[in-house]
């Protein structure tokens, strides 16, 4: 078999360390290329040195660059739009919320004194009836505090 020579590979020792007369890292690199290239490929690609990188970044240029940058800003601001308007209606619901326990209450109030005012002169009637509608309410508050509980 024929030995495969590489055409820029030095042949003698002396341009072997002409060659590395640079920094140390190109130092350990030659060495470390010459007793073991896939470790050298291990590392230079952790490193991100070579060829390793994304080949779209070398096509970049400055209109794709504020391109990129015109992109980031519109996903900022209608994130932000989408917060806000979730905001509102978390505030709407609220609002509405409180207008219906307020409403409940009010109803529920002229209820009571509807009964009572009714059933002044009935005692056997109105006893049952408040007792009722005071564990409904007992109930419901209930609910209302475990349900908030949790």
């Amino acid at each position: 078999m024929s030995e495969i020579i590489e055409p820029n590979a030095p042949e003698s020792m002396e341009e072997i360390e002409e060659n590395e007369k640079g920094s140390d890292v190109e130092k350990v690199f030659g060495k470390l290329s010459r007793k073991n290239p896939e470790k050298v490929t291990e590392i230079m690609a952790m490193m991100g040195v070579g060829s390793m990188g994304n080949p779209l970044h070398n096509k970049m240029n400055e209109e794709h660059i504020t391109q990129v940058l015109d992109l980031a800003t519109k996903h900022d601001e209608r994130e932000y739009n989408v917060h806000m308007s979730n905001q509102d209606k978390g505030d709407k619901q609220t609002t509405s919320i409180r207008r219906y326990s307020f409403a409940s209450f009010i109803i529920i109030t002229v209820v009571i004194l509807f009964m009572i005012t009714t059933f002044k002169s009935q005692p056997e009637v109105l006893i049952p009836i408040l007792s009722g509608i005071g564990g409904l309410l007992t109930g419901a508050l209930g609910g209302y505090g475990f349900a908030k509980s949790k």
